[in-house]
């Protein structure tokens, strides 16, 4: 799973599989945040949300 698949699945995680995940204002930027992260603290945070990469 490269970065940016990592990043949608923990977002959609964080809400907590909401079909509408996108059309809250707030997407935008958290998905930006993750894409700065490196792999490793993306892989981390997915851990802690149960999803395996």
């Amino acid at each position: 799973m490269n970065k940016e698949e990592l990043a949608l699945q923990i977002i959609k995680a964080i809400y907590k599989g909401d079909k509408n995940y996108k059309s809250f204002k707030a997407f935008p930027t958290i998905k930006k945040y993750f894409l700065h992260l490196g792999i490793s603290d993306l892989q981390g945070i997915a851990n802690q949300y149960g999803i395996k990469n």
